[in-house]
């Protein structure tokens, strides 16, 4: 048969197969036998990265949000991580997050509310404390005829007792828990009227929880902008965080958001109203 060299390129004439000295440039050329069956691949060797478990298929529940491995990062990375994710990714955080560790956005949630409600309580309380000389010499030139009133307004502008104070550094982490839970089923309640909760109310608690990281900026040393702010970031979270884990469309997620709060205003304003129409219809 008629075989090249794959040194030379030049053809020369053998009987047989194998490894054979070409005629020509004297380097050794191996032809391989076409009816041999193909060679068997070697076993990797013992310990190697083939001889480990296959990576183990993703989730799908969902992954765990950074607080909920705060024992592994630590509680203040594991607070932060999921700060930056809830606050400024909402969409892609909720759609991905798992929502059986409920109790893992509560404790996020009341730790931020809990934050946030201390540091109002003393600004309130430094402020107070600021203005109650200035107060106190206006009042000096007021006639002291309403005791009653002037004391009212003394408590007002000091913020309370010491004692008040206190209690409500205290109830802050109890307050917060009631305001998440009521929170969470007022919204739920408005999914379960427009039919779009199908994950339940562990999605919504979770969301609830979890957007709480938008109040956090009531920290800041003026209350009512920050808390003007972190209302409007809390209410456009939760809106884009309802639509991502209940797997709803968008328009559903902000009506769910923004209903409760809707109903309030009206309630509020119809209360308010009681009175003044009381008072037109006696006239």
């Amino acid at each position: 048969m008629l075989a090249r060299c794959a040194h030379c390129q030049k053809t020369f004439e053998t009987d047989r197969f194998g490894i054979q000295a070409c005629p020509h440039c004297g380097q050794q050329v191996h032809l391989a036998d076409p009816s041999a069956p193909p060679p068997v691949p070697a076993p990797p060797p013992a310990g190697g990265p083939a001889a480990g478990p296959p990576p183990p298929p993703p989730d799908p529940a969902g992954s765990a949000a950074p607080f909920a491995r705060r024992r592994e990062l630590g509680f203040l990375r594991a607070w932060l991580d999921t700060w930056k994710l809830a606050a400024l990714s909402p969409a892609e955080f909720f759609r991905a997050v798992r929502i059986s560790d409920t109790g893992s956005a509560l404790l996020f949630g009341v730790t931020t509310l809990t934050v946030s409600s201390w540091f109002q309580t003393l600004y309130g309380a430094l402020m107070g404390a600021a203005t109650r000389g200035v107060v106190e010499q206006m009042l000096r030139q007021v006639p002291r005829g309403d005791q009653i009133g002037q004391a009212w307004v003394m408590r007002w502008v000091s913020g309370g007792s010491a004692l008040a104070v206190v209690a409500q550094l205290f109830g802050a982490p109890f307050f917060a828990l009631a305001v998440l839970l009521v929170s969470a089923a007022l919204f739920h309640v408005v999914l379960l009227a427009l039919r779009s909760a199908p994950r339940g109310f562990a999605a919504t608690l979770t969301v609830v929880g979890y957007a709480s990281a938008a109040h956090i900026i009531g920290a800041a040393p003026v209350p009512l902008l920050a808390n003007l702010v972190g209302f409007v970031w809390y209410v456009a979270v939760v809106a884009i965080g309802l639509s991502a884990a209940q797997r709803i469309p968008s328009g559903k997620g902000w009506a769910a958001a923004l209903l409760p709060f809707g109903l309030v205003c009206m309630c509020c304003c119809g209360a308010a109203g009681i009175p003044l129409f009381a008072a037109l219809g006696r006239h």
